[in-house]
């Protein structure tokens, strides 16, 4: 599974749009709380593009990125697969057991790397206290640890599992 695929089965669409913002240092936060590429920030798929154009602060990034067609045509491929079921009225999205199987599986593997963690865990999954700060001051709540939370946006909540998407 890829990071994508992992962040959204662990928390929806908003777990992919952090996860690619705040994949490997490729986008800062300016002391006016806009993001920016950092230069020379290659993107290596659809979200990460995606997320590289964003210009906003970090709410409105995330909440862009969110409903960009890049993290919605993930969304499609797991309920193509079957590894996420469409809930009460078509709008909620929920893993599968069998998607539910690879997160917890993939939550075992030794050095998986940040990307990875990031996906799995929202914030509490950055090693980097600078970047938590960073990502944590932005009109942010508190950091919710223990591998379950991440990053509570004031308006939506993005790092808990089964959060809004």
């Amino acid at each position: 599974m890829n990071r994508d695929e992992l962040a959204y089965l662990s928390d929806g669409r908003r777990r992919v749009a952090l996860a690619a913002l705040l994949l490997e240092g490729r986008m800062r936060l300016s002391h006016a709380g806009r993001l920016y590429p950092v230069a020379g920030a290659e993107a290596g798929d659809p979200v990460l593009e995606a997320a590289l154009a964003q210009r906003a602060t970090l709410k409105e990034s995330l909440a862009a990125l969110a409903e960009h067609e890049s993290v919605r045509a993930v969304e499609e491929d797991l309920l193509r697969r079957g590894l996420v079921t469409r809930g009460l009225l078509g709008r909620f999205r929920r893993p599968t057991p069998e998607g539910m199987r690879m997160v917890e599986e993939a939550r075992t593997v030794k050095g998986r790397g940040q990307a990875i963690a990031v996906a799995l865990n929202g914030l509490a999954g950055v090693s980097d206290d600078s970047i938590k700060r960073q990502f944590g001051t932005a009109k942010a709540g508190p950091l919710r640890g223990q591998g379950q939370g991440g990053w509570d946006a004031r308006d939506y909540d993005i790092g808990s599992p089964g959060g809004s998407m």
